[in-house]
């Protein structure tokens, strides 16, 4: 029987259920707001896509008495093989000598990522291996450039020569040639391969289809972003592919993406690195380069209650409500620098850094501090060192 008191108490419950409604939405929303948006492309690379280096000697000319000289015998050895090939042979070595002005060099280039084509100019790398002091005016004579991997029976891909820049005028045995190479071959990438072909054991992946495999880059390769990677693309393309999966994630570091029979692959390939993803939090690190002096945080680094004192610097980072926030302490001065100003117990690493930066306390401080806890197991965070 329904009643006054029955409505009121359907309004009072329809009332409640509408306000838990847009508080689960504020929530979402906001967590929503705070998560990145990133297309697939902007993380992976296509297997394939990749430089390649092409490799040579050569010989340097026009130089201004730094060459090798004349007790260097490889560089003689191979001038005396360039005037040979152009009808001016030498009947022995010592008629070359006191030949300064020449050096046997190390050429090299590298490819783009995606390819050349016969025609395409790459820049050149020169180097001295021999007794040359200086590359300065120096002009490469035509050299051939091949594939860097010696098991690989490749023609001749390039040739270079030019005049050499120095890029650094202190280092005066390494320069450039701007567009020195041309490529007298294609260098082609391949993006897709038979499942016959791939490496993984997967019952998904069948041997007669073509798939793509994404790869993540080094710094963002892990299973979390691999699985949503997965995710977003079976969401967004299965249905067009008309396939009931387009995608999964084999190991930390690749995505296999199924590329369908009748899909042109270049607008295949555009769909997918276009298709935007939710990026997961990102895992705790800490990476410390001592070369250049920089500290790069990322994720929630944080640190548990502990002690260091270190050439009178006292650091402090405890746990529960203080009455004195956790802090770090200059034992000279007694200033206090809050690490953890609302007492939630323990701190970060953000605050910390912050507060030995107000401190004044110097990048190699800094980083032996942030060794010290993590040797002491209070970093809770991945420490990572560049060099």
């Amino acid at each position: 029987m329904y009643t006054a008191s029955t409505g009121k108490l359907v309004a009072l419950l329809s009332r409640c259920l509408v306000a838990l409604l847009l508080l689960l939405w504020v929530e979402v929303g906001a967590a929503r707001a705070a998560d990145v948006i990133a297309r697939v492309g902007d993380v992976t690379h296509l297997k394939g896509q990749r430089i390649n280096r092409l490799l040579g000697q050569g010989l340097v000319v026009g130089l201004d008495g730094t060459g090798d000289g004349d007790s260097y015998a490889p560089s003689i050895r191979a001038l005396a093989g360039v005037l040979r090939k152009y009808s001016n042979p030498v009947q022995g070595l010592d008629e070359l000598k006191d030949t300064k002005n020449v050096a046997l060099v190390w050429v090299s280039a590298v490819t783009p990522e995606n390819g050349g084509r016969e025609g395409d100019r790459l820049n050149v790398r020169v180097s001295t291996f021999g007794a040359a002091k200086s590359l300065a005016g120096g002009w490469l004579l035509p050299a051939p450039l091949v594939f860097h991997d010696p098991s690989v029976q490749s023609p001749v891909y390039a040739f270079a020569g030019g005049r050499i820049e120095l890029s650094d005028p202190k280092i005066k045995t390494s320069g450039v040639i701007r567009k020195g190479a041309t490529l007298e071959e294609d260098i082609l990438v391949g993006f897709y391969a038979y499942g016959r072909e791939l490496p993984y054991s997967n019952d998904w992946i069948k041997p007669q289809e073509k798939y793509i495999t994404l790869v993540l880059e080094n710094e963002q390769a892990s299973w979390a972003l691999a699985s949503e990677i997965a995710v977003a693309l079976n969401d967004e393309l299965s249905d067009v592919a008309m396939v009931g999966r387009a995608a999964v994630a084999v190991d930390p570091k690749n995505v296999v993406v199924l590329l369908p029979k009748g899909r042109q692959p270049a607008r295949w390939i555009s769909d997918i690195q276009m298709t935007r993803l939710l990026m997961p939090s990102s895992e705790a690190r800490v990476i410390i380069n001592r070369t250049s002096g920089t500290i790069v945080v990322s994720g929630d680094a944080r640190i548990s209650p502990v002690v260091i004192s270190k050439r009178g610097l006292t650091i402090t980072v405890a746990a529960g409500e203080l009455t004195q926030p956790d802090t770090v302490m200059a034992a000279q001065t007694q200033r206090f620098v809050p690490v953890d100003p609302a007492g939630a117990g323990g701190g970060n690493v953000a605050s910390l850094l912050k507060a030995l930066n107000r401190l004044n306390v110097s990048i190699d401080d800094r980083i032996d501090i942030l060794e010290e806890i993590h040797r002491q197991g209070k970093l809770h965070a991945k420490l990572m060192r560049e060099e």
